[in-house]
């Protein structure tokens, strides 16, 4: 008989385990999702730091960093990425003011408590400014001005679904959608003003006022806790940047 000992396989247990623990790797589509998401922030983080005229690919690239040929393979051309880039910053503001407003309590302060939410969540936050720069760019080009016009009608028709869901009209002459279509107004171009304001309180102090005003055309639904409903074009692309 041998005098060798038989020699131990590896533990098959343990090694299923270390498999396990390693991630799976991602599909060609996930991967191309990633790098497509990549861009996009990179372009909302361009556009609110170094504004429309300092958005260039070049400087997107950078901020991604990624290799240059990357943005050739999910957009035609920069506006096509621009727009891109704000249809999915519509919709994150839409899903992070809804989440505001399903933590308010209810109160007789509800009205102004909606209000400031919408201006704390929408007007102060670093994607405002991004969508500032889109605006005001949108003066003088006329093609980035017909991109964001089919997403603004977008936008205005979900902020009057979301306005009826969470308000009611006192008086059969008041119009929810259009009271806060202005109140939207109102507050953009107090968020124009924001640089130049010293005093934060008197801001608070006009939102305040606006919100008494209004408190004499609408009124919070009551028993409302649930979140705004879904838009119309959340499972489709609202616009498509021309292709250059």
């Amino acid at each position: 008989m041998s005098s060798r000992r038989k020699e131990v396989a590896p533990d098959d247990a343990g090694a299923g385990k270390a498999a396990a623990a390693r991630p799976a790797r991602r599909t060609q589509a996930e991967r191309s999702e990633a790098m497509r998401q990549r861009l996009l922030d990179a372009t909302l983080q361009c556009l609110a730091e170094d504004g429309y005229a300092g958005t260039t690919v070049s400087r997107v690239i950078e901020t991604a960093r990624v290799s240059r040929g990357a943005p050739v393979h999910h957009f035609p051309s920069k506006n096509a990425m621009i727009a891109a880039a704000a249809e999915q910053l519509i919709r994150k503001v839409y899903v992070q003011l809804g989440q505001a407003i399903a933590r308010l309590e209810a109160s007789d302060e509800r009205l102004h408590d909606l209000i400031y939410a919408c201006w704390k969540e929408l007007f102060l936050r670093s994607e405002h400014k991004a969508l500032n720069e889109l605006l005001l760019a949108s003066q003088r080009d006329p093609e980035l001005a017909s991109i964001l016009r089919r997403l603004w009608t977008a936008c205005y028709h979900s902020l009057g679904d979301g306005a009826n869901h969470y308000l009611q009209a006192r008086g059969p002459d008041d119009d929810v959608r259009q009271l806060m279509v202005l109140t939207q107004w109102l507050l953009r171009g107090m968020a124009l003003d924001l640089p130049l304001v010293e005093n934060e309180g008197l801001l608070d102090h006009y939102l305040r006022l606006w919100s008494r005003l209004l408190a004499m055309h609408l009124q919070a639904r009551p028993g409302v806790e649930g979140p705004p409903p879904r838009p119309a074009f959340w499972d489709s692309q609202i616009v498509e940047g021309p292709e250059r």
